[in-house]
C-alpha cells in the first residue's frame, strides 16, 4: 500500500494489510460456520421422520390341515399405524418345505380373493428384497399371507422383514 501523508496534528490508525486480513479471516470463518450450521439443519430436517424398522408385527403360525391363513379376517394385522406409509424393502418366509416341489405362499394386500397378488414365495426362494418405494403399504394397508395349494411344512410358518416407515405426507422423502 502507498504511504500516505496526513496534516493536521490528530492521530489517525491506519490498519495494514496483515490486520485486514485477519478481519477478513474472521469473519470468512464466522460466515462459513454458519452455513455449516445451516446446512447440518437442513440435513436433520430432510431425515426428520424417516425410520427403519423391523417387520412390528410379524405373521406367523402353525399348518394347519396343510393351509396356512395369516389374514386380517383370522386375526393377523400387519400395516402401518393411520397417517404412516411403508416402504418394504426386504421379506422372508421361514418354516415352508423345499425341493422339488416346495411349498407356496402369496403374500395379498387386504383379501387374497380380492387383491391382485403382491408376491409370491416358495420353499426355494424364500426372501424377497425390494427397491425405494416398490412395495410401499399406505393407512388402512395390511399384509395377509395364503398358501398356494397344500403345504408340505408341517410346523411353524413366519413372515419378517425390514421397511421404512414414514408419515404418509412425507413419503416423498424416500424418492
Amino acid at each position: 500500500m502507498a504511504q500516505q501523508l496526513v496534516r493536521g496534528g490528530a492521530p489517525l490508525d491506519i490498519p495494514t494489510t496483515a490486520e485486514i486480513g485477519d478481519a477478513v479471516d474472521g469473519r470468512l470463518a464466522a460466515f462459513y460456520a454458519r452455513q455449516r450450521d445451516i446446512e447440518d439443519a437442513r440435513e436433520r430436517e430432510r431425515a426428520r421422520a424417516v425410520k427403519w424398522m423391523r417387520l412390528p408385527n410379524i405373521l406367523r403360525g402353525t399348518v394347519a390341515s396343510n393351509a396356512i391363513s395369516f389374514t386380517i379376517g383370522n386375526g393377523f394385522n400387519l400395516g402401518p399405524d393411520q397417517g404412516y406409509a411403508w416402504s418394504v424393502r426386504r421379506l422372508a418366509v421361514t418354516g415352508l418345505a423345499s425341493g422339488a416341489t416346495p411349498d407356496v405362499v402369496n403374500l395379498f394386500l387386504h383379501s387374497g380373493t380380492n387383491q391382485p397378488l403382491l408376491w409370491q414365495f416358495t420353499g426355494n426362494a424364500p426372501c424377497a428384497t425390494f427397491g425405494k418405494l416398490t412395495l410401499t403399504i399406505t393407512p388402512g394397508d395390511r399384509l395377509e399371507l395364503v398358501n398356494s395349494g397344500n403345504l408340505a411344512a408341517t410346523g411353524f410358518i413366519q413372515l419378517s422383514g425390514e421397511l421404512i416407515e414414514v408419515p404418509m405426507e412425507m413419503l416423498w422423502k424416500l424418492t
